[in-house]
């Protein structure tokens, strides 16, 4: 416990301080996160024994994480199904001139686009948020919910939970802890949203889809690491894990928050 407050402390303002003043630091910020997590997904698929394309996979990562920082204009989805459509097709003809095992190839093809996808252009959503307003008060909303459910579900399950939310998945989470992180997200969000000058009712119930999405986000990843059977995507922090393990809760909600933004309350 130890560990993982003293990390937090010190890395926890660094990040808060490069979303709100935003430019070179952020990209960089979320280009290592995206980075390092690409490779620790890559790393967990090559422990069931596939063989994604790192090169590929780390590319086309990387240049999801640039064309959106660069390409912030009306124009960027489809341009991104594009860049997507790119991906896929490298990969494909990649895998066709470099894999030695032609009989696992639509596998390693699957792993290597997922890791993209599920990293890449998830992160990528980050930076779109965060372009939303001058010191990306939206993206430190969604920051703040998630470490206030990630926060009161790991304490009150950890005291209090007695019954298993999905044992065959991530034995350790429990339905207590679960709830509680729920309430306290939807808290957390009427709280940041009062003292940004947020819409009250938009607030609660972005709160509300937060708390829904980020834990079954959450549950993916353990998914993903039970199946592999490991617990830690790596152990580059003592205490937390690997970077994927601490974006495990971000990855489908900065999506969802996203369009539910441009969709709904900035339309």
């Amino acid at each position: 416990m130890l560990t993982r407050s003293f990390i937090a402390l010190v890395f926890v303002p660094l990040i808060v301080a490069a979303v709100y003043f935003g430019g070179v630091p952020f990209l960089c910020l979320v280009l290592l996160l995206a980075m390092i997590s690409i490779n620790e997904f890559y790393n967990l698929m090559a422990r069931k024994e596939f063989h994604p394309a790192y090169w590929v996979g780390n590319f086309f990562t990387a240049f999801f994480i640039i064309f959106a920082y660069y390409g912030l204009n009306r124009y960027w989805e489809p341009a991104q199904s594009a860049i997507l459509t790119g991906a896929a097709l490298v990969t494909m003809i990649a895998t066709l001139f470099l894999k030695q095992r032609p009989k696992e190839a639509i596998v390693d093809i699957a792993v290597t686009l997922l890791g993209m996808i599920y990293i890449g252009w998830f992160f990528s959503y980050f930076l779109f948020i965060r372009a939303l307003t001058e010191r990306g008060a939206y993206l430190l909303f969604l920051m703040v919910t998630i470490w206030a459910l990630d926060v009161v579900a790991y304490f009150v399950g950890s005291k209090f939970g007695r019954h298993k939310l999905w044992p065959s998945v991530s034995p350790n989470k429990s339905v207590e802890g679960a709830i509680a992180g729920f309430i306290f997200c939807i808290i957390a969000a009427g709280i940041f949203g009062y003292y940004a000058g947020f819409d009250r009712m938009h607030s609660l119930i972005l709160g509300g889809i937060i708390g829904i999405v980020a834990q079954l986000s959450d549950l993916v990843e353990s998914l993903i690491k039970r199946d592999v059977g490991v617990k830690d995507a790596s152990q580059l922090l003592p205490g937390h894990g690997g970077i994927l393990d601490r974006m495990d809760s971000f990855i489908f909600a900065a999506p969802v928050v996203y369009y539910y933004l441009v969709w709904v309350i900035l339309k």
